[in-house]
């Protein structure tokens, strides 16, 4: 767990900072040099990832996601790296694979509204777009009071389930 006085998560606040100063360059050099450093961390990994990301270098960011989730972080990180792979895995055409990465981060953080929505996002784009209404329809009734429409609501999902 990260303490104000982490030195690993000051380097990060740093690279951030980089970032937000528009130097994204300078920002994937520093996080590339914080990980010769610290090459099991996974809140590195994460950061470089993120930041070959947003700067649309989808397939660096690509091994990092996954070097994120094999070091078998927890709680939000986990999830973000699942929701950040299958992503960029969608977003370069590897579609199938994208999926099945957002579909395991699904199974395995229920809750997490926007991996359920990126889920949703790629099962679009993977031709699927009867699994893609079912997990959003689902994920309302999760969240949200459906009233006297519930019953009737899940009937439907059933009908839907059974064409996918």
């Amino acid at each position: 767990m990260a303490t104000e006085d982490d030195p690993t998560e000051t380097q990060i606040a740093a690279g951030h900072m980089l970032l937000d100063a528009g130097l994204t360059d300078r920002a994937i050099e520093h996080f590339r040099i914080l990980l010769q450093k610290r090459p099991r961390d996974a809140r590195v990994h994460f950061a470089l990832a993120t930041t070959l990301d947003g700067a649309e270098r989808e397939n660096e960011a690509i091994p990092c996601y996954a070097e994120t989730i094999r070091l078998r972080p927890t709680g939000e990180l986990l999830a973000r790296a699942y929701l950040g792979l299958g992503s960029a895995l969608s977003h370069v055409g590897r579609n199938s694979e994208g999926l099945e990465i957002l579909s395991q981060g699904s199974r395995r953080f229920p809750e997490h509204g926007p991996l359920r929505a990126f889920l949703s996002l790629a099962s679009i784009r993977a031709g699927k777009p009867a699994a893609a209404l079912v997990e959003l329809v689902e994920d309302l009734l999760a969240h949200h009071d459906m009233g006297p429409y519930a019953e009737s609501i899940q009937r439907q999902l059933a009908e839907l389930r059974g064409r996918k």
